[in-house]
C-alpha cells in the first residue's frame, strides 16, 4: 500500500474533490475504411477510379495542415499508386475538404449553410477532429469528405487519423513497417463523428542519446551536422503528428548540439504544430550543458543572477513568438543538483521564488499569447522536491508536473488544495532511465499493464494537463509510445484489460493477422521475464540468490523466449521482418540471451558443469554481438547503422559505459550464502478466495502486471478509496496457502 501513502493520512470528512471528466465522444472509432468500392450513401471512396479525388485546403491555414494534407496524399499513393493532387478550388465530382475553423472559407461557408452538422462538438475544444460526409457541398459536387479541426493541430489529426485507419502505420518510417497494397478505399461514415484529447499536453522526452539516436545521427542520418539536428526532428515531429502527440523536451545531453543553438530546430517544431518544452533542468527553454563556468561563472543564482537572467532573456525573446511550455524553476548544471545558498532551505526557497518572479516577468515581455494564456510548468524533481515541500510558492497558473521513482512508480500526486491550482499538474515517466542506482536505457521491458495502473492512477487523481515520457532512443521503444499515444489521448477508453487488447490490436494493424496469437504470447512471456528482472538489471548477486528450481524454470524461459523468438522470424513474411526485429524480435532474442547468460554464470558459481557453462555464456555472447551487428548493419539495407548499442560494460554502475552488469567484470567474490529458499505454494493474488468490496473502491487483477502477470490494484485510486487503519469497510480479498 506504499503507493497510497500520500492518501491514506487524510481524514475521511476532507472535501471530496469530484473527478474532472472531459466530455468526448470518441466516434473517431464510428467511421470505418474498407478496401472494397463504396455503394452507399455515406460511403466515400478515395480510390476506386482511374484518379483520387482531390485533396481542397485553403492557402491560409496553417502550414502544419498543409504539411498534413501533403502527407495524406502521399499515404494514398502508397497504398494505391495514385497520388491525388492538393488544390486550393473545388474540382471534381467528389472533394476530400479540409480545414481549420476560421482559416478555411470553404469549411466556414458549409458551416454557415448548416451543412456541416454539429461543428459545436469540437468548435470550443483544443485539437478537436470532425469528420463528416457532406451531399452537394457545392455546385457540380456530388459529395465531399469533409475533416474539420478546432485548431491547427485538429485538422491535421484528422487527417493523419484517416491515413492510420487506411493502413498507414505511424511507424511505417521508424520501425519499417510496410504499407499494404489495396485498389479500393472506401471510408463510410454513417453520421457526423469526433473526436478531441483528454490530457493536453501529451509528449516524449529523447533522453540519454549518447549511444543510440545521437551516434546514429551523426555517423548515418545527419552526418553534416554531425548530431540530433532538423533532419532527425523532422521525422520526429511527424511521428508524433501521426501518434497525436504535440509535446516534446528535445535532446539535451552535452554529445548533442543544444536544440535552441540551431533556428531551424524551433522554427521547424513551429511549422509541424509541435509545442516544445524542455526538462526539469532546463528552465526557459535554455539547456545549460556548455555553460563556462570560469567565463560565466556558476551556475548559482543567488550568486550570478544577472548572468543567468541574461541567457534567459535571450531565449525568451529568440523564441517567444513560438508555441511551448516554459519549464520554471532552477537545478544545476545539467542533470546536477540545484546550486544554492549555504544557509538552508528557507534560503533555498527564497532564491526559487525570486527565480520564479524574474521567469514570468520576462515571459510576460518577451512570449506570445497566440495560443492563450502561455503555459509554464514546474518540474519538483530529485533535490527540488524537499525544497517544494518545505513552502514554496509556486505561481496558481504553472503547472506542476509530479514525477515517479524512475522506475514507473509514481512518487506522489495532489493532494486536495493542490488540485484546486490553475495550472493543474501532470506527469513525468520513465520508460527508459539513466542513473542511480541503476540505469535501462537498451531495451523496452515496461509492459503497457504497468503504464496503465500508474498514468491511468495519474489521470483519476487529476494530473490531467502534462505527460511526458522518457522515451530514451526512441528506439527500440515503439510499442510503449505507441501505447502510452493511445492513453494519453483517452485514459478513460482503457480498462484493467488493457494490455491484451492492445497488443492484440497492435499486432493486428502491423502483422499478417494469421500471426497474431504466436506474436501476442511471445511479448507477453517477453513483459513477464522482463518484469521478473529487466536485463540492464541482471547481476550475478540476483541469481546466486535464486532458489534452485525458480532459477531453473527462469532459465527454461528464457530458452523457450528465444526458441520462439527465432522460430516465429522465420515465419513472418519477408516484408514485415525489418519491423518484427525492431520492434519485437530484437528485444525478446536479447532479454532471453542476456538471461540464459547470468544463469550459466549461476551454475558456474555453484561448481555445476563450468566448462559447459562457459561455453553457453561464449555462445550467448557471441549470439547477442550478432543480433545488435545485424541490427545496426542489415536492417532496412543499413538504415540504422550505429543506433543500437552493444554489450557495453562498466567497473561502476551506472557508468557511461555501462548497460549491464556482465557477470565477468564483477571483481567481488560471490556470497553463496544468501541463496533463498524457495515457498512450498506460491499463489498470485489475483486467484483469492473470496472478495469484500465496499461502496468507493474494489480490488481487480490486471493482465500483464507484476511478476505474476496478475498484480492486483485498487479501483479506483482516488482519494475517496483511501481508508484508515483498522476499517473494516475497505475493500479486501482473501487467499488462503495451503
Amino acid at each position: 500500500m506504499n503507493i497510497y501513502s500520500n492518501f491514506l493520512q487524510m481524514k475521511k470528512n476532507l472535501l471530496l474533490i469530484s473527478l474532472f471528466v472531459i466530455s468526448l465522444n470518441l466516434t473517431a472509432q464510428n467511421f470505418t475504411v474498407k478496401s472494397t468500392p463504396g455503394s452507399r450513401e455515406n460511403d466515400f471512396e478515395i480510390s476506386g477510379g482511374k484518379s483520387a479525388p482531390a485533396v481542397i485546403i485553403d492557402t491560409n491555414d496553417y502550414t502544419v495542415v498543409k504539411l498534413a494534407a501533403a502527407m495524406f496524399v502521399k499515404d494514398i499513393q502508397r497504398i494505391t499508386g495514385k497520388l491525388p493532387s492538393i488544390s486550393h478550388e473545388v474540382s471534381g465530382k467528389t472533394v476530400i475538404l479540409a480545414g481549420t475553423l476560421g482559416k478555411n472559407k470553404l469549411i466556414d461557408q458549409l458551416i454557415a449553410e448548416g451543412k456541416i452538422k454539429d461543428i459545436d462538438k469540437i468548435k470550443a475544444e483544443w485539437e478537436g477532429s470532425l469528420w463528416q460526409i457532406v451531399p452537394h457541398p457545392f455546385k457540380g459536387v456530388k459529395k465531399a469528405l469533409v475533416i474539420v479541426g478546432s485548431d491547427r493541430r485538429g485538422t491535421a489529426y484528422g487527417l493523419l487519423e484517416m491515413s492510420k485507419k487506411m493502413g498507414v502505420s505511424p511507424w511505417y518510417w521508424w520501425a519499417d513497417v510496410p504499407v499494404k497494397r489495396k485498389n479500393n478505399i472506401t471510408v463510410s461514415i454513417p453520421a457526423p463523428c469526433w473526436a478531441s484529447p483528454a490530457v493536453k499536453y501529451r509528449g516524449i522526452f529523447i533522453n540519454d542519446e549518447d549511444w543510440g539516436l545521437n551516434r546514429w545521427a551523426r555517423k548515418t542520418y545527419e552526418e553534416n551536422l554531425g548530431s540530433i539536428g532538423p533532419k532527425t526532428y523532422e521525422k520526429v515531429f511527424e511521428l508524433m503528428l501521426r501518434l497525436r502527440l504535440n509535446y516534446i523536451w528535445p535532446a539535451m545531453h552535452p554529445v548533442t548540439k543544444e536544440f535552441g543553438s540551431i533556428p531551424e530546430n524551433w522554427e521547424l517544431a513551429d511549422r509541424y504544430g509541435i509545442v516544445v518544452g524542455s526538462s526539469h533542468c532546463e528552465p526557459m527553454l535554455y539547456n545549460n550543458v556548455h555553460w563556462n563556468e570560469k567565463k560565466r561563472g556558476n551556475w548559482n543564482y543567488s550568486t550570478n543572477r544577472d548572468t543567468i537572467l541574461s541567457v534567459w532573456k535571450a531565449a525568451a525573446k529568440q523564441r517567444g513568438n513560438t508555441e511551448a511550455v516554459w519549464t520554471e524553476g532552477i537545478r544545476g548544471i545539467h542533470d546536477r543538483g540545484m546550486e544554492a545558498p549555504p544557509k538552508g532551505i528557507q534560503d533555498r526557497i527564497g532564491v526559487v521564488e525570486q527565480v520564479f518572479k524574474d521567469q514570468r516577468q520576462l515571459i510576460d515581455q518577451y512570449v506570445t499569447k497566440e495560443y492563450g494564456p502561455v503555459a509554464q510548468c514546474f518540474v519538483p524533481y530529485k533535490e527540488v522536491l524537499p525544497i517544494y515541500d518545505a513552502g514554496l510558492k509556486v505561481p496558481d497558473d504553472v503547472t506542476l508536473i509530479w514525477v515517479d521513482d524512475n522506475f514507473g512508480y509514481i512518487r506522489r500526486l495532489s493532494n486536495p488544495k493542490e488540485r484546486n491550482r490553475n495550472g493543474g499538474s501532470g506527469i513525468y515517466w520513465h520508460l527508459s532511465y539513466y542513473g542511480n542506482p541503476h540505469s535501462y536505457t537498451w531495451l523496452n521491458t515496461t509492459p503497457p499493464a504497468l503504464m496503465w495502473e500508474e498514468l491511468h492512477k495519474a489521470w483519476q487523481n487529476d494530473a490531467r494537463k502534462v505527460w511526458v515520457l522518457n522515451v530514451g532512443d526512441i528506439k527500440p521503444m515503439e510499442i510503449g509510445i505507441d501505447y502510452f499515444s493511445k492513453l494519453a489521448w483517452d485514459p478513460d477508453a482503457q480498462a484493467s484489460n488493457t494490455q491484451p487488447r492492445f497488443l492484440d490490436l497492435f499486432l493486428k494493424e502491423h502483422f499478417t493477422p494469421a500471426l497474431t496469437k504466436p506474436l501476442y504470447n511471445l511479448l507477453t512471456e517477453y513483459y513477464n521475464l522482463g518484469t521478473i528482472r529487466k536485463p540492464e538489471l541482471m547481476n550475478r548477486n540476483w541469481t546466486i540468490s535464486l532458489p534452485d528450481q525458480y532459477a531453473s524454470q527462469l532459465q527454461s524461459r528464457y530458452k523457450s523466449l528465444l526458441s520462439e523468438a527465432s522460430a516465429l522470424e522465420a515465419k513472418i513474411p519477408a516484408e514485415e521482418k525489418d519491423a518484427y526485429v525492431e520492434m519485437i524480435g530484437f528485444p525478446a532474442k536479447i532479454l532471453a540471451a542476456t538471461g540464459l547468460i547470468f544463469m550459466s554464470d549461476r551454475a558456474k558459481v555453484y561448481g555445476h558443469n563450468p566448462d559447459q557453462n562457459q561455453r553457453q555464456i561464449d555462445s550467448m555472447v557471441t549470439f547477442i554481438n550478432r543480433q545488435v551487428e545485424d541490427f545496426n548493419d542489415k536492417l532496412a539495407g543499413g538504415k540504422w547503422s550505429h543506433i543500437m548499442p552493444g554489450m557495453l560494460t562498466g567497473k561502476t554502475l551506472p557508468a557511461w559505459s555501462s548497460q549491464v552488469a556482465w557477470p565477468w567484470g564483477e571483481t567481488k567474490a560471490p556470497d553463496t550464502t544468501t541463496k533463498m529458499i524457495q515457498p512450498d505454494v506460491i499463489r498470485a493474488a489475483s486467484s483469492f478466495d473470496k472478495q469484500f468490496n465496499s461502496k468507493q473502491a474494489k480490488w481487480a487483477s490486471v493482465a500483464g502486471l507484476g511478476t505474476s502477470g496478475s498484480a492486483m490494484v485498487l479501483e479506483p485510486s482516488t482519494l475517496t478509496s483511501s481508508w484508515q487503519t483498522g476499517d473494516l469497510s475497505a475493500p479486501a480479498f482473501s487467499i488462503t496457502l495451503t
